[in-house]
């Protein structure tokens, strides 16, 4: 891709339509399976780019095989002005390299070094989101010894208060007035 045809995140948008997506399940349909921004495709998309970004490790899979699409999805689905972002950055990841989710590893590495030099902030945009999805799941924090219980009781030892410490401060007297 040259220079003069690459297209500003601005034309991405336009290519990939105002905010498109907000796809609403049939009533009779559970939300819970269905996407809420992303279509298929691109949820396979962010899939293939996210265990770029983060591959799998050991016991753990990848970004985009642990699923973190859906809840990317589900982020961009709160918060309105994150959407424009990883639209169009899913845009530019497709224009770089046709057909990105069926292409080799280092082919796939090569166009999201493309995108992320073309377009810093929207690669950036990308991922934070991804990091937050994964790094978030219950799993990944299993693996990587964080507990999601609070530091007391079990956690850090902490001696008791030593009242006689406030004695400084209750002898300053009020420094305040009354509303």
């Amino acid at each position: 891709m040259t220079p003069e045809d690459q297209a500003t995140p601005a034309d991405l948008l336009d290519r990939v339509g105002t905010l498109r997506g907000a796809v609403a399940p049939p009533p009779d349909e559970p939300d819970g399976d269905r996407p809420r921004v992303l279509t298929q495709a691109q949820l396979a998309l962010l899939a293939a780019v996210q265990d770029r970004l983060v591959p799998p490790e050991g016991d753990l899979p990848g970004a985009g095989g642990l699923g973190a699409p859906r809840r990317v999805d589900g982020l961009v689905a709160e918060r309105v002005e994150w959407r424009r972002d990883l639209l169009a950055v899913l845009q530019a990841i497709e224009a770089t390299r046709d057909g990105f989710v069926a292409l080799s590893g280092d082919v796939q590495d090569a166009a999201l070094r493309e995108v992320e030099a073309a377009w810093p902030l929207l690669f950036q945009r990308l991922l934070r989101l991804t990091y937050s999805a994964y790094y978030t799941d219950a799993r990944v924090q299993r693996a990587l010894g964080v507990t999601d219980e609070a530091p007391q009781p079990r956690g850090h030892a902490m001696t008791a208060f030593d009242e006689s410490r406030l004695e400084p401060v209750k002898m300053r007297g009020k420094l305040w007035r009354d509303a």
